[in-house]
């Protein structure tokens, strides 16, 4: 069992767009704080990145609240992408089969920064 409050979400403004990161363990006790978040950039209208590069575990329910994003966004002409998934992000995803129905975006492969 994943104990409470192992979540970090940390939001930082970039111009017409809100970092959002979450760091830490995305489970049934930390997905209220990441909804809270994403329910405020989404009713302020602002472009929402979501940095999941530091997720070490995520359950049903974290994965739950991503999809629910994604159809949100749609829903509300929002942009809302999630970058940078973790390795644990991936593996929910695709054992999950629902890499088609996030707004995942992935480092290009053999990018190198300059």
């Amino acid at each position: 069992m994943h104990s409470p409050d192992l979540l970090r979400v940390t939001v930082e403004p970039l111009e017409d767009t809100r970092l959002i990161r979450a760091v830490g363990e995305l489970d049934m006790s930390s997905v209220p704080a990441l909804r809270h978040e994403l329910e405020a950039a989404r009713d302020e209208g602002v472009t929402a990145l979501l940095d999941v590069a530091e997720v070490t575990f995520i359950d049903s329910s974290g994965l739950h609240l991503l999809l629910e994003t994604s159809r949100s966004a749609d829903g509300y002409g929002w942009s809302f992408f999630i970058v940078r998934p973790s390795t644990a992000v991936l593996r929910l995803v695709d054992v999950t089969g629902t890499r088609d129905l996030l707004a995942l975006v992935e480092p290009a492969a053999g990018r190198v920064p300059a």
